[in-house]
């Protein structure tokens, strides 16, 4: 069997994970930049909704890419509107879900932190008086109904905030920084600050926030231990800057049908991990929103805007809909067929982008 016919499901899935660590290697030795650097090549095993992927995952030039296997017949889109959908998931009656979306939205950054707009969180959309009307509604947000050819590709597991460069990692507790050692000799005391305004009472005692946006100088998220920060910069950049960059190291980004199909693997369900919109969905212990998919990769998830793509509208997914008034409406932009007309970036690819308001990620196609 030829190596691509091997890297196709549904071959791969039943070829053993010692051949497929042969394979692996062979990927990387013929489509990876040989000036960069490779390390840690690893078998792993994802599954979500029901779908299970045995991989392997790679560093390249220090960042994780997982392997992704093609598919000659990939059924994307979505016609079908709510169907599928529990009617009480998506009824506006449901309180404790709106509750749980307000303590869940504190924990990850919101795209209008980025473009520092109170407006843009506040603007009304019209409500949604009938499950015509959201069906409607559905269909008219997602991508058309295709079939269509993916190749194998190697996709970076984490996407990365376009417009921020990551300058280190500071730990609260003892004050302590490594990384660009000049820029926070600058901004030390703003964010010290800005993370404790106060020194006295019970501020000394409360949370951390997970996330801080401070004007145009930096931004902190926070990391899982709860007491150190990853801090980034805000650069100027422009879509088209960013391609060339990439096409500089022999990679790119996703096609629109690349994105859908490594987020959703083909499937005939609204989101990745299905069609249920249950209250632990906004439970960062358990919520989806959080968790790698069954590619292992981190994406459409929350805390990430619209995403860079190669085509179509040049981004896919988006920010969570907080003006939205129905559930199912505001978690729209997490749908894998989701077209995000609103950040669509057609006519602007030489235009700077708002700093930490979209996401890219780096992909390697597997082909001749």
């Amino acid at each position: 069997m030829e190596l691509f016919d091997q890297l196709m499901n549904p071959n791969w899935k039943n070829i053993p994970m010692e051949h497929k660590l042969v394979l692996a290697s062979s990927v990387v030795r013929y489509f990876v930049n040989p000036l960069l650097p490779v390390a840690n090549i690893q078998p792993v095993y994802y599954q979500m909704g029901g779908i299970k992927t045995e991989t392997f995952t790679v560093d390249i030039n220090g960042a994780a890419f997982v392997f992704v296997p093609g598919h000659k017949e990939a059924v994307l889109g979505w016609d079908s509107g709510i169907n599928g959908l529990d009617p009480l998931d998506i009824s506006s009656d449901r309180k404790e879900m709106y509750l749980a979306i307000e303590n869940c939205l504190k924990l990850s950054v919101q795209g209008a932190e980025f473009l520092h707009d109170d407006h843009w969180m506040k603007k009304k959309i019209g409500p949604i008086h009938n499950l015509e009307e959201l069906e409607d509604l559905v269909n008219s947000q997602m991508s058309q109904l295709r079939t269509t050819e993916i190749p194998p590709l190697l996709v970076e597991v984490s996407p990365n905030y376009v417009g921020m460069t990551k300058v280190g990692d500071y730990a609260v507790i003892n004050g302590k920084f490594e990384g660009q050692s000049d820029w926070f000799s600058i901004h030390e005391k703003d964010i010290h600050q800005a993370l404790m305004p106060s020194a006295t009472g019970s501020s000394v005692f409360a949370d951390f926030p997970a996330h801080l946006v401070q004007n145009d100088s930096f931004f902190l998220r926070q990391n899982e231990d709860l007491d150190s920060y990853t801090v980034f910069a805000p650069c100027q950049t422009t879509y088209a800057e960013i391609r060339k960059q990439l096409e500089k190291d022999g990679m790119g980004l996703l096609s629109s049908n690349e994105w859908e199909y490594c987020c959703g693997a083909s499937t005939r369900r609204l989101f990745r991990w299905g069609n249920q919109l249950h209250r632990n969905l906004f439970e960062p212990e358990d919520s989806h929103l959080y968790k790698k998919n069954m590619f292992g990769l981190e994406i459409a998830n929350m805390g990430w805007g619209p995403e860079l793509v190669e085509d179509g509208l040049l981004v896919k997914g988006g920010w969570i809909s907080i003006q939205a008034e129905n559930i199912l409406e505001k978690l729209l932009p997490y749908a894998t067929y989701y077209e995000n007309h609103a950040d669509a970036l057609n006519e602007k690819q030489q235009e700077p982008l708002a700093p930490g308001y979209y996401c890219a990620r780096r992909s390697i196609r597997i082909e001749m």
